[in-house]
């Protein structure tokens, strides 16, 4: 499957809210209500000043927008940065998501091999952690309605 990515833009904001706003991606989220537009591109815009320090990529197959993973410092941490990850509904169910995350856990960990990476996922939403289990990511907590997993770079083996 050949996914490309890219930095997000102010371009991309339609599909992003459009993703944002559906219903399955809500169901699970720490803010699970509808997004106006305005609103939106507010968010948008302050959060593509951090890009440089907080990764938001966009995913594309076939020329086709698939999907975006974005990488949010947290508050409070030098060390430690969010993970969030969405697909396009009609896409979900490929196993686009296992491979938006292996290419961005790639990524980030190439520009800051010393971070660790924090996943908050919803104790209902059984499909999301099996997908960071089985990229490595370790259950850490249970916080509310949310199971935390973190995943920090471990080097492959060089064998000679």
């Amino acid at each position: 499957m050949e996914i490309t990515y890219r930095p997000a833009t102010l371009g991309d904001a339609a599909v992003l809210l459009s993703w944002r706003n559906n219903s399955s991606a809500r169901e699970y989220s720490m803010n699970s209500r509808i997004i106006s537009n305005d609103e939106h591109l507010k968010w948008l815009s302050d959060r593509l000043k951090k890009a440089q320090l907080e990764p938001f990529l966009i995913f594309a197959k076939d020329a086709k927008l698939i999907g975006m993973c974005r990488l949010d410092v947290i508050s409070g941490s030098d060390d430690k940065n969010e993970i969030s990850i969405l697909v396009d509904s009609i896409q979900q169910g490929k196993g686009i998501g296992k491979r938006i995350l292996e290419i961005t856990c790639e990524f980030f960990f190439n520009l800051s091999p010393d971070k660790t990476i924090v996943a908050n996922v919803h104790r209902s939403n059984f499909v999301s952690q099996k997908l960071f289990t089985g990229a490595g990511f370790e259950l850490i907590k249970l916080e509310g309605e949310f199971f935390c997993f973190e995943k920090t770079f471990k080097p492959k083996p060089t064998h000679f």
